[in-house]
């Protein structure tokens, strides 16, 4: 390359490459990659996760099939009243002294006297029915039987002037038959009249209704205004019942039994009564009567059950159910501290102690019992359980305390 000529005649040295494109540039800052240290940190949080969850929990309990299988009973808490059973059966309580009671005859309520829930005695007024109309019959009767009286008075005295006519031969016998024969008449007319009276009377007694037994009345089924009449009008029920009485002193429990078990129970039978109403009470009892006829459709037998200690909180229609129990069983058995039992193929015994396998929440935990009397392949419990709890039956050797099974009942 040959030297460029400078003006003042002298050569110029040779020109430098330009350098600066190889210059840093002091804006430029160095940046990280964050997103790959996020991911990272999210992979750590799950280890961390994972190891803390080996570390509380077993493995077994997320992967339940590699735990071992038992099988499972419950321990029995039987009470008195359970072990002395016969038969279950569902009624209703109902009161043996009741009534429905009703009009005799049409008419409109002019006035009511009772309302549901009141309490009445045999003979007190419930309702009374408009008796204007009879009222006036009653008079036209009396005035009927008034003249009729009148006409029997001379009818009388007629038949003895006639006698004593024809007594003193001055007259025909003719005329003392026919006195005689309206005299029989006139007293005739004067029963009828009379009769007529009385019927006339009883039907405005049947406008005054009252109650027929003591009671409370359950239902009432007419206002003032309405008309009624025997055997049902306007409002009321089919049969004709303006009101309905029932005597809580006599109630007692109508229940049906299916024939098959009818054999298992008998008259005088001791009973236990659990009302639904009143969960927290049980009453006694006692089988009363067995009605002689079966419900065909139903296949069931009609008893009916009396309630030894009625209180106050019960009334009629309450569904109930009874349990029959055992002959002879009395008051202080069913007062007895219940039983626990457990069945015979849970028991451990080792070197004279007996003991059991508990499972609570699908973790094994030996509990050391003991035993009393046996009950058909089951064991009274003495101490150790207290009824509800599963039970491993048939447990092997290979149980240990703390290990996580799956139950099978």
């Amino acid at each position: 390359m040959s030297a460029v000529a400078s003006p003042g005649g002298g050569a110029e040295p040779p020109a430098r490459p330009d350098l600066s494109i190889l210059r840093a540039d002091d804006e430029y800052e160095y940046r990280p990659r964050r997103g790959r240290y996020i991911k990272w940190g999210i992979v750590l949080a799950l280890v961390i996760a994972a190891v803390y969850a080996w570390r509380t929990a077993p493995f077994e309990q997320y992967v339940p099939w590699l735990m071992p299988e038992v099988e499972t009973a419950t321990v029995q808490r039987l009470t008195a009243e359970q072990a002395s059973a016969v038969l279950n059966a569902s009624g209703y309580t109902y009161a043996r002294v009741r009534a429905a009671v009703g009009a005799k005859i049409i008419g409109r309520i002019t006035a009511l006297y009772v309302d549901e829930g009141d309490a009445v005695a045999a003979g007190d007024l419930i309702a009374v029915l408009d008796s204007t109309d009879l009222e006036a019959s009653v008079r036209r009767a009396e005035a009927s039987l008034l003249e009729s009286t009148a006409r029997l008075a001379d009818a009388v005295r007629e038949e003895v002037r006639q006698r004593r006519i024809v007594e003193a031969g001055v007259g025909p016998s003719a005329d003392l038959d026919a006195a005689t024969t309206t005299l029989q008449v006139a007293r005739a007319q004067v029963g009828a009249a009379r009769a007529n009276l009385d019927s006339i009377r009883a039907q405005l007694e049947y406008t005054v209704i009252r109650a027929p037994v003591d009671g409370v009345v359950i239902e009432r089924t007419v206002e003032v205004g309405e008309m009624v009449a025997p055997g049902g009008f306007t409002s009321q029920q089919a049969t004709g019942a303006l009101v309905r009485i029932a005597d809580p002193t006599s109630l007692e429990v109508e229940a049906d039994i299916n024939e098959s078990y009818i054999a298992r129970i008998e008259l005088g039978q001791p009973a236990s009564i659990r009302v639904d109403a009143v969960p927290d009470h049980e009453y006694r009892g006692s089988l009363r009567q067995i009605v002689p006829t079966a419900d065909r459709q139903r296949a069931v037998v009609q008893v009916k059950v009396t309630i030894d200690d009625r209180d106050e909180r019960l009334v009629p229609d309450m569904s109930c159910t009874v349990t029959f129990l055992q002959e002879g069983t009395d008051q202080a058995a069913l007062e007895a501290e219940p039983k626990v039992l457990i069945p015979a193929a849970a028991i451990v015994t080792e070197g004279g102690r007996s003991y059991a396998w508990v499972v609570r929440d699908g973790v094994l935990a030996r509990s050391s019992i003991e035993l009393g009397l046996e009950q058909d392949n089951d064991f009274e419990v003495l101490s150790g359980l207290s009824g509800g709890e599963s039970v491993v039956r048939q447990p092997s050797a290979e149980l240990v305390e703390g290990m996580r099974v799956r139950e099978v009942s």
